[in-house]
């Protein structure tokens, strides 16, 4: 089984598993919609089970009866244009762009802490 938000392989869990369980790697909750078989985005309340009760929040733990585990519920998506709308951003405001959205994200611990000195005394490129 996959985490439904990050992709982290969960391994040890015992299931049915408890509504306060939580991804190991992102705290995501497990006992969610859009970990559950039932979570379709293209139906009525995002959910196929009909006798299921409207959920508002569908990535938080709920108390839905219905839920099933869904082993394929991480979608991989491409946010490589949500970076680059991101980068424009704070390129436009100024700002530095946040790490997680920033190409450093893959370098080394090394390469982060050399850019960090950098920075702090203005010897950024």
């Amino acid at each position: 089984m996959q985490c439904w938000k990050c992709g982290y392989e969960l391994k040890n869990l015992l299931l049915p598993f408890s509504r306060y369980e939580e991804c190991t790697q992102c705290k995501a909750d497990l006992h969610s919609c859009l970990a559950c078989k039932h979570y379709d985005e293209s139906v009525s309340d995002a959910c196929r089970e009909d006798r299921a009760e409207f959920v508002l929040d569908k990535d938080r733990a709920n108390f839905c009866d219905f839920f099933k585990v869904n082993t394929k519920a991480f979608r991989n998506q491409d946010r490589s244009a949500a970076d680059q709308a991101r980068a424009k951003l704070a390129e436009l405001f100024g700002d530095e762009l946040p790490e997680q959205a920033s190409n450093e994200s893959h370098s080394s611990e090394a390469d982060k802490a050399l850019h960090e000195l950098k920075r702090l005394f203005g010897d950024d490129d």
